[in-house]
Order: structure tokens, then sequence, then C-alpha cells
């Protein structure tokens, strides 16, 4: 007998020995190693120290597996092949029930149809994989690349010049050498969860390394260093597509690319962005304005100096006017020689600067769809996503982007991704005019550095207080703000890093999208957490923390003092939780449960949460996030409510019914 399915080999999966796979890796007398030389000097030698090296380990690695049959997916099968596949059941049930011929010979004719049509769409579906890496990876090539000229020539041809001239000289600075102690630190912090590269080296097969291995590895990164050089078999990238919530999936821009690396290039990243970072820390050249890729700093800090800034605006009966402009990808079209140069204006070690260019220059990649690849691309612009230097590079370039414009009247807050431009003012007609003036000098810096916005995802709010919401999103007779031609439309609300921010910051349209997609969660886990789930309440309540709840309450101290009748559509959440997890009668009182799954309300975790963050924000090192939360509170009678409020309000009832019975309990104990 043939294989199953027309002489389909069966699909296989491989498990791999991982025991062995460490056992092995201890010896070091293999043909592979011994063609390694003793000193790596040139970079022909460190090209044929990691040639060797990963040969040596995916030999290991290969031998220490074994396949065994994968299960089957019959839900990547298209509706008419499922239905198709039902019938023949149905016939083969019926045929065996009653065997009559006309009964077997409809069964047999159903597995006929159903292996020809399998056949035909496993075909289809081979050359449809092709097809369709071959699209993205178009997509990507052209995202990958600048897509408007240079508007600034003189300006641009004056930079790669005396970017040219630079990297031209040999390096005069020198750079920590890599430790042995080093390269275990980071071996051991090694995410095993993470994808492999193209080489099939993952961080689990890294794990096992011997110490020789591990002292090779540092010949190998110290040679990097001393000749500033970044091997090309590091630079070569698969590209998976992740795509945009909400986005056509039949559209190439609707998929997010990221870059799949190698686990050992990306451990040399780790060490040359330690030394980035160390310079740039060291010597203070990181601006307090920028909140993003930076330790110690989060986008709810940002956030909250937003929302502080327009609520004292609020107290003195003064709008404030805002624009958000986002970077069109941001990772993919970074301009190399601008960023090289800013490299040298923050006076960074040049020997680190070249190994960085040359970490930039002739990276390709291939993008992998199914288990598809397209043709070998090149990259010729921007940082690859999901590499670990990137966020680095990139803090250089949003750090330059951020000091920019200086203006006196015009508050300026910055955050990751966006710089927004803020104004105060009684009359929005007199505030318009600078912060205009603004825009525009800001927008000819944008091409003079060759950054581009994105018009579809810009923004104009009017912030103006409101006990009452109103149907304006603007007041009468307000003209259209600008950026370099392109209208910024005015809108009544602005999702920024993660928080739904309305004109009248009340707050419910953040509420509701969040209490949206809590639900949605809740639904796709109700087999976990329901009432006829087998898992124990203590596991109920940890999923629902790590699931539900961070949806409802990330950056909770920035919304945490609106009106409780809207934070109260997130506590019905938690109660239809709780009597749910718990299998509860009706009558049980939600304090009872809250007390029983040992689970803080919202309100009350909300509270906590706001002190823990405005203890650690008034003791900050960033002055202006100090700033920000440096004032009192108003009088809790007061129509004006600012996120320092949620510190002094009483409990609601029910976070007092839960104290109580807490009380109780102790007393009893």
């Amino acid at each position: 007998m043939g294989p199953p399915d027309g002489g389909r080999p069966i699909p296989i999966r491989k498990i791999t020995n991982w025991k062995r796979v460490s056992t092995a890796l201890e010896k070091i007398d293999t043909p592979n190693l011994n063609s390694i030389p003793n000193d790596i000097a040139s970079t022909d030698e460190i090209d044929l120290a990691i040639g060797a090296l990963t040969n040596h380990v995916r030999t290991v690695v290969e031998e220490s597996e074994r396949e065994v049959p994968a299960s089957s997916d019959r839900r990547k099968f298209p509706p008419d092949i499922l239905e198709l596949i039902r019938a023949k059941n149905a016939a083969l049930r019926r045929a065996s029930a009653y065997p009559t011929p006309e009964y077997r010979s409809r069964a047999r004719a159903l597995q006929r149809e159903v292996k020809a049509r399998v056949r035909e769409f496993r075909n289809e579906m081979a050359i449809d994989d092709a097809e369709i890496a071959e699209c993205l990876a178009d997509s990507i090539e052209t995202q990958c690349s600048h897509a408007s000229p240079p508007h600034d020539i003189a300006h641009i041809s004056r930079i790669e010049e005396e970017v040219l001239q630079k990297t031209s000289l040999e390096p005069k600075d020198d750079l920590a050498p890599v430790s042995l102690s080093e390269v275990q630190t980071l071996v051991k912090s090694l995410n095993t969860r993470k994808a492999p590269g193209l080489d099939g080296i993952s961080n689990k097969a890294i794990k096992c390394f011997s110490i020789p291995l591990l002292s090779l590895l540092v010949a190998i990164f110290n040679a990097c260093i001393k000749n500033c050089y970044f091997p090309p078999a590091w630079k070569e990238a698969e590209v998976i597509g992740i795509h945009k919530p909400g986005k056509p999936r039949d559209l190439p821009a609707s998929y997010r690319p990221i870059s799949l690396l190698s686990g050992l290039g990306k451990l040399f990243e780790k060490i040359l962005k330690t030394r980035l970072s160390d310079h740039l820390l060291g010597k203070g050249l990181i601006i307090d304005e920028q909140f993003g890729f930076r330790p110690a700093h989060s986008c709810p800090q940002q956030v909250l100096r937003l929302v502080e800034y327009v609520s004292e605006g609020f107290e003195t009966e003064r709008s404030t006017v805002a624009v958000f402009f986002d970077v069109a990808k941001a990772f993919d079209r970074v301009w190399h020689a601008g960023l090289i140069y800013k490299l040298y204006s923050l006076q960074v070690p040049d020997r680190l600067i070249i190994t960085i260019q040359n970490y930039l220059a002739n990276r390709h990649f291939t993008f992998r769809h199914e288990r598809t690849h397209s043709t070998r691309r090149l990259i010729r612009a921007g940082v690859p996503q999901g590499s670990t230097l990137s966020s680095a590079v990139l803090r250089v370039h949003k750090r330059c982007t951020a000091t920019v414009v200086v203006w006196r009247p015009t508050r300026v807050i910055r955050g990751r991704y966006r710089a927004l431009y803020g104004n105060r003012n009684r009359s929005t007609r007199f505030t318009l005019l600078p912060l205009q003036r603004a825009i525009d000098e800001l927008g000819q810096w944008f091409r003079k550095w060759r950054i581009e916005v994105n018009p579809d995802k810009s923004a104009a709010i009017q912030f103006k207080y409101g006990k009452i919401r109103s149907r304006l999103i603007v007041d009468k007779n307000t003209p259209n703000l600008k950026m370099l031609d392109a209208i910024i439309p005015w809108q009544r609300n602005y999702k920024y890093l993660g928080v739904t921010l309305d004109k009248n910051l009340h707050f419910r349209d953040h509420i509701e999208r969040v209490r949206n997609t809590a639900l949605f969660y809740k639904a796709r886990l109700g087999a976990v957490l329901g009432r006829k789930s087998k898992l124990s309440r203590r596991n109920k309540r940890t999923i629902y923390k790590m699931c539900i709840r961070t949806v409802m309450t990330y950056a909770s101290p920035v919304f945490a003092h609106a009106a409780p009748k809207a934070l109260h559509r997130l506590q019905v959440i938690q109660n239809k939780f709780c009597r749910a997890a718990t299998d509860a009668h009706w009558c049980v009182r939600n304090s009872i449960l809250h007390r029983d799954l040992e689970l803080p309300t919202i309100s009350k975790y909300m509270k906590d949460a706001s002190k823990r963050f405005f203890d650690i924000a008034g003791s900050h090192p960033n002055a202006l996030l100090r700033a920000a939360v440096d004032y009192q509170p108003p009088h809790p009678t007061h129509l004006i409510r600012r996120p320092r409020n949620v510190l002094t309000d009483p409990p609601d009832a029910l976070t007092a019914a839960v104290e109580s019975l807490n009380d109780v309990n102790d007393t009893h104990d």
C-alpha cells in the first residue's frame, strides 16, 4: 500500500533532544571547528569562523532531531472542501449502516471527489503562496526605500559627502572589548521562544553553547569591533508579515514586516547597543522630552504630561489646540546618511559609528509566506523591525527630531513616533496663527531630513472643557491647519500612545474602546473562564488578570479620575467574570465574590496603581515628568478633575463592602 491521499507524504514535524545537543556541543574537535584559524583578525577570517560555527551547530541540532507525524489541520481548507468532507463522512456512515450498492457507490464517488479537490487545492495553494510571497516582498521593498525624491538636494549632497569623508578615515576611538562574562550574561537572558533567522540557530541552541564555543564568539565579536565590521551572514533577514488589526487582508500594506534575524547576530547587536546607550546616557545626550526607547520611561508617562497640561488649561478656562503628527514608516524609511551624520554630531566613538554604518549597509531580506520564500531583495533605507540595535539607533534619530523646533509661545510635547505641538489661548483664532507658523517650520525640517509624515494618521484637536458633550468638533469659523499643503483634519478624539483622548478629556471614548476589547477577549476565553471550566479558581483569576484586566487598566493613572459612572462599566465586566469563575448563584453579592477570589475592585486597583505611578513620577530623574505631577489637585467638589484627584477620592460602595468583609475575616483570624 502506498501513502494515503494519492501518494502525498504524511506531514511531519521535528522534535529536538536538547540534552543531546548540549552534550554534543561540548566537543570541539570537529572538522568544522578545526577549520577556524587560531587568531581571527581579518574580515575573511571572521566570515570563515561564522560559517564554520553555524555549520557545526546546525549539524549537531539536525543529528539530535527525530521526525514524528504532524497533526493535520483541516481548518486550512476552504469552506467548499470542508463541506465536501462532511458529505463524504456522512455517506461512509450511511454505507456502513446500510451496505447497499447504491450507498457504497455514492461513498466511493465522494471519496474520489474529495481526493481530487484536495489535490487541486494544494496545487493552487503552492502557486498562490509563491505569488503572495513575491507580492508582499515587492511591497516591503517599496516601503524600505524613500518614496519621494529629495527636496533639498544641496543639503542631502553635503550630508552624504561629509559622511563619506568621515567614514573613510581610519577610526581613532577604541571601544571596550567584549568579555566572556558579558556574553554569558547575554546568553543567559535570551528568550527561548523567539524564532530563529535564516541560519536556523535558535536561542535554545545558543543556550547550549559550551565555554569553548562562547570563547569563540567572544573572539569573533572582538574581531568585528576591531575591523568595524558587521558580517553579511547576520544581515540576511527572513521577513514575515503580521496583519494589522482592522486592515483588509487583501492589501500588502495591511501587513507589518517583522525581520527574523540570526540569533548570533542579535548577540552582537546587543553588545553594540550597550556601548551606544552607555555613551548617550552617560553624557546626558538624550533630552528630557523623549520618552520612547529609553530606560525608566514609558508611554503612559508621556500621555500623562499631555493630560496634565490640558487639564491645567481647563482650570484657567483656556482651551488647548494640539496637533499630532505620525511619522510614516518610522522604522522603514530612516535616511542612513542622515542618521550617521547625527551620530557624529553626538560625538559617538567613530569605531562604533562605522560599525553601525556597516550594519545598515547592504542588508537583504526574503519574505516568507507559509513555507514559500520570495526572491532576495535589497533594503535601501530604514532599520529592521525585530532588530535589537534598531531601537537604540532610532532613539538617536528621534532625539534629533525632537530638538529641531524651539518656539517660546508654543508648548512642545513629544512622544514615541509622533511630535505634538500644543498651545493654549482663550481665543482659537489667536492660537492658530503662531501654531501654523511652527508647523510650517517643522514641515520644512521634515523635508530637509527626508522624514515623511503620514497625513491620514495626523490630526488636530481643540481641547475645551465642557460638562455637556458638544456636537461641534471645533469652534465655528475655525480655519484648518496644514502640513506641507495637506490639510490636518480636526477630530473629536485621537488615539495617542494607546489612550483615546477626547476633546473634553472625559475619557468615555477610551473606556468604551477598552471595554469592547475586554469583552472580545472574555468571549474568546469563555470556555476557559466559564462556569463549566475545570480550571481552578486561582488559574482562572490569573488568566483574567493577565489577559483581560490589563486591557482595561492600561495607563489607568491617566484616566482613573474619570466619572464613576463611566468607570463602572469596566467593573461590570469584572463582576461577570467573578460570577462565572465561581459558578455562583445570582443572589450572591459581588463583594463576597471579590473576597473569595481575592480580587480587588477596578476602582481599588486603579487607585493603587495611580499611587505607585505618582510616587515614581514625583522622584523621577526626568525634570519634565516631576514638574507635570507637582501640583495640588482641585477640591473634590470642583468641576475640573485632574489625575491626582483619584488619590483622595473615597472608596466606592463595592470597594467599601469588600474591605469591610476583609476586615471581618482578619478580626476572626
